[in-house]
C-alpha cells in the first residue's frame, strides 16, 4: 500500500515536470539557387566547377537569388571567351543540400538552354521535352526552356533527412548558347524544445502543489475512524 500511495504524488510531479517544458515545431526554409561553386560549395557539374555566366540576350532574366550558370563561358555570344557547346552534349549540374528535420516539400523554378531534365535523389521531377517536333529556335519550344520559367513541386516523399542532391541534366540540341538557371526552396521542420514562460511555470507549480495537498487531505480524512 505504501508503494502505491507514493506512486500518485510521484506521478503528479512527473506530469508537472512535463508541463513545464514544451516542444515547438520551427519550419526552416532552405533556399536553393544557381550561384556557382564559388558562392556555394555544394554546387558543381560533371565537367568540374559551376560558374556564373553572362546570359544570352534572348534568355529571360535570371530568377530571384540566382544567376545563369554553366561550366564555361557559354551564354552571351559577344562575351570574350565564348564557345559553342557541341550538339548532343549533356552536362549534369548538381546542388547538394542538407535537411536536419523531416522535410515537408518545396518548389523549384527552372530555366535552361536548350533543355533539361530535373532529378532529385534519383527521382525524375520533370523530364526533358521531346526532341521530335521541337525547332529549338532559341531553346526548347516547350517544357523546360530559356524564355519562361517552369515551376516544379518538390514532394516531401522524394526528400531525405540529411544529404539531398538536385541534378539538372542540361542538354545542347541545336546550338548556340548553353546555360542553366534555377531558384527555389525546401521546408525543413525542426523540433525545438521551448521552456514555458515564468508566469506559466508558477501557475503550473501552484496547481500541482494544490492537487497534491488535496490528495493528501482526502487520504487522511478517509483513514479517520467513524
Amino acid at each position: 500500500m505504501k508503494a502505491k500511495a507514493l506512486g500518485v504524488p510521484l506521478l503528479l510531479f512527473l506530469l508537472l515536470f512535463l508541463l513545464l517544458f514544451a516542444a515547438r515545431m520551427n519550419a526552416e526554409t532552405i533556399q536553393l539557387g544557381s550561384l556557382g561553386t564559388a558562392a556555394d560549395a555544394g554546387q558543381s557539374n560533371s565537367n568540374g566547377k559551376t560558374i556564373a555566366i553572362a546570359p544570352n540576350s534572348l534568355w529571360a532574366a535570371a530568377l530571384p537569388s540566382s544567376s545563369w550558370v554553366s561550366f564555361g563561358k557559354t551564354g552571351d555570344t559577344s562575351n570574350p571567351g565564348f564557345f559553342v557547346v557541341p550538339n548532343g552534349t549533356v552536362v549534369s549540374f548538381f546542388d547538394v543540400f542538407n535537411l536536419s528535420g523531416i522535410p515537408s516539400g518545396g518548389k523549384i523554378t527552372v530555366m535552361a538552354d536548350d533543355a533539361a531534365t530535373v532529378i532529385l535523389n534519383g527521382v525524375t521531377l520533370m523530364a526533358e521535352a521531346p526532341i521530335s517536333g521541337n525547332t529549338y529556335k532559341i531553346c526548347s519550344d516547350f517544357g523546360l526552356g530559356c524564355r519562361a520559367p517552369s515551376v516544379i513541386d518538390i514532394p516531401a516523399s522524394d526528400l531525405h533527412q540529411g544529404s539531398n542532391t538536385l541534378d539538372f541534366e542540361v542538354a545542347q540540341r541545336n546550338g548556340v548558347s548553353f546555360g542553366l538557371d534555377y531558384s527555389g526552396y525546401v521546408i525543413d521542420p525542426v523540433l525545438t524544445p521551448v521552456i514555458t514562460p515564468e508566469s506559466s511555470t508558477a501557475m503550473l507549480l501552484g496547481l500541482g502543489l494544490l492537487a497534491i495537498a488535496a490528495l493528501g487531505a482526502s487520504r487522511k480524512s478517509a483513514n479517520i475512524p467513524a
